[in-house]
C-alpha cells in the first residue's frame, strides 16, 4: 500500500482516539527514507483564554512530551561523543569533578546511558517534589548523591558489581544534564541549540525549560474539572470496547491471551507491559518524591525548570525529524550528524534484563529501549517513550521514524494508543536493510 493508504487508516485511527477521555488530542509525525510522509493532528491543543475557543493541535504544536524528552537528551550526548567532548567508558568524574562524591567515582557514561549505574533513587535526593524545579540544588544533591551499594559486596559500587537494569526515571536527567553542561561549557539548552537542533533546523521546536514567551504554546492538560493532577483511571466504554475488536490484529491479541471476553484496555496493556510484577518500592523511589499528586508538570512553573528526565517539550514534527537522522543512522541530508561508529555503539542492545523499575524488558541501549510490538519484527528498532504514553522511535531497517504526541488524561500504563499506532504503521512498512539480529525480547507473560 502507498503513503495515502496508511494516512486514510491512521486519520481514521486518530479520529477515534478520544476513547474514554473527554478531552485532548495528539499529533503524530512519520518520516520514510528522511522525508516526511504524515503529519497529522486530531482534538484540542489548548483553550485560547479570550475567546474560549478550542486551539486544534498540528504537528508543529509543542507537547510536554515526559521521558520521551530522554530520546532527544542522549541523542545530543551521542553527538558530543561524536564530537570528542565525551566519551562512553570515562568515569563521568574526569568531566564533572564533584560528581565523585560518595563512591561514584567509576560511575560512567556508559552506566547512565544503560540504567546500570544504580543511580535511580530519587526521594533520597529530593525533600519534596518541588525540589526538581530548583537546577542548580539537584546538580548539587546528584553530586552528593551515594552509589548504590551492592548488599553482597559491602563499599564496592553497584554499577561495578552487578549490573542490573534501573530505570533512573528521574535521576538520569540531572546527571546527563550536568554531565552535557561541563562538557560544552554551554546552559544544557543552548547545548542542545548548537549542536542538535541547529544542524537539523528544529530550533524552536523543543526544549529543556521552555522560555516564558513560549509557555502558552504549549498543550495543556485539558479536564472537565481541575480537580486533580494526576491522571485518573476511567471505565472503558462500549464504543472503546467495539473500537479494539475493530482493528486488524485484534485477534492476534487475543490469541496471546487467555482473557475470556472482549479485550479492556487494561488487557490490551498488559499484552506489553506486566503490571503486576512492579516492585512498588523500587518504583516509588524512582518516580515518585514526596509530593508528587500534587505536583503538576503542565504548571507554567513547571514547563519553564529543567528536568530533563522527565519535562522534555518538543513537537512532534521535531521529534520525527531527529529520529529520522537516527533512521538514517546519524546523518542528515549527507551531514553525518552522528558518527558511524558511534551510531553502532549506541543502537546496540547492552541489557535484556526484566528492569527493576519498568515492568517490561527493556532492552536498553546507549539510552534508548525497545519499540513495542507483538506482531512485526523490530529487533533494529529503539526509542523512548513517556510517562503519558507519549513516544518517539526509529527503525533504522526501514528507514522510519515516527513520533506520537498528546495531552490525553492518561499514563502509559493505562493507555493503548502507542501499541495500536506501532503495529498500524509497522503493518505498512518491511525492513529492506540491516543484517538479521538478536531477536527482539518479549515480556514474560
Amino acid at each position: 500500500m502507498g503513503y495515502q493508504a496508511l494516512n486514510d487508516r491512521l486519520t481514521a485511527l486518530l479520529s477515534q482516539f478520544d476513547l474514554n477521555q473527554s478531552a485532548g488530542g495528539c499529533s503524530l509525525v512519520i518520516f520514510h527514507g528522511g522525508k516526511l510522509i504524515t503529519a497529522l493532528a486530531h482534538g484540542t491543543a489548548n483553550i485560547d483564554k479570550h475567546t474560549h475557543d478550542p486551539i486544534p493541535w498540528s504537528s508543529d504544536t509543542l507537547s510536554l512530551n515526559f521521558s520521551t524528552g530522554k530520546g532527544v537528551l542522549v541523542t545530543l550526548v551521542h553527538v558530543l561523543v561524536s564530537n570528542q567532548r565525551l566519551a562512553y567508558d570515562t568515569p563521568i568524574a574526569h568531566y564533572w569533578q564533584q560528581f565523585a562524591q560518595n563512591g561514584k567515582n567509576t560511575i560512567t557514561l556508559r552506566d547512565i546511558l544503560t540504567h546500570e549505574s544504580g543511580l535511580f533513587n530519587i526521594v533520597s535526593i529530593t525533600e519534596h517534589a518541588k525540589d526538581m524545579l530548583d537546577w542548580e540544588t539537584m546538580l548539587a544533591r546528584v553530586e552528593k548523591m551515594p552509589a548504590n551499594q551492592d548488599p553482597n559486596t559491602p563499599n564496592k559500587d553497584y554499577s561495578v558489581s552487578k549490573k542490573n537494569a534501573a530505570y533512573s526515571a528521574l535521576v538520569s536527567g540531572w546527571v546527563l544534564g550536568g554531565l552535557i553542561e561541563k562538557a560544552t561549557q554551554m546552559p544544557l539548552q543552548q547545548a542542545l541549540e548548537h549542536y542538535l537542533l541547529a544542524p537539523l533546523g528544529l530550533v524552536g521546536q523543543a526544549y529543556f525549560g521552555v522560555p516564558t514567551s513560549r509557555v502558552t504554546a504549549v498543550a495543556s492538560q485539558l479536564r472537565k474539572k481541575e480537580t486533580h493532577s494526576k491522571p485518573v483511571l476511567t471505565q472503558d466504554t462500549p464504543d472503546t470496547l467495539r473500537f479494539y475488536q475493530s482493528l486488524p490484529f485484534y485477534h492476534e491479541w487475543q490469541a496471546q491471551t487467555h482473557y475470556p471476553a472482549a479485550l479492556t484496555t487494561q488487557a490490551i496493556n498488559e499484552l506489553y507491559f506486566q503490571p503486576s510484577q512492579i516492585n512498588m518500592e523500587d518504583y516509588k523511589s524512582a518516580l515518585v518524591p514526596i509530593g508528587s499528586r500534587q505536583f503538576n508538570y503542565y504548571h507554567p512553573a513547571t514547563l519553564q525548570a529543567k528536568i530533563p528526565a522527565a519535562n522534555g517539550v518538543a513537537s512532534a514534527f521535531a521529534l520525527a525529524r531527529i529520529y529520522a537522522m537516527l533512521a538514517n543512522q546519524g546523518r542528515w541530508q549527507d551531514t553525518a550528524i552522528i558518527s558511524a561508529p558511534i551510531f553502532a555503539e549506541l543502537s546496540k542492545i547492552h541489557n535484556q534484563q526484566f528492569d527493576k523499575i519498568m515492568p517490561a524488558v527493556m532492552a536498553w541501549r546507549l539510552g534508548y529501549h525497545r519499540v513495542f510490538s507483538l506482531c512485526h519484527d523490530v529487533s533494529h528498532a529503539f526509542g523512548h517513550m513517556g510517562y503519558n504514553g507519549s513516544m518517539a522511535w526509529c527503525d533504522p531497517s526501514r528507514d522510519l521514524a515516527l513520533a506520537f504526541v498528546h495531552n490525553y488524561d492518561v499514563t502509559m500504563l493505562n493507555d493503548t494508543r502507542q501499541f495500536i499506532i506501532n503495529e498500524t504503521v509497522l503493518d505498512f512498512f518491511k525492513p529492506t536493510t540491516l543484517p538479521p539480529t538478536t531477536s527482539q525480547p518479549t515480556t514474560p507473560q
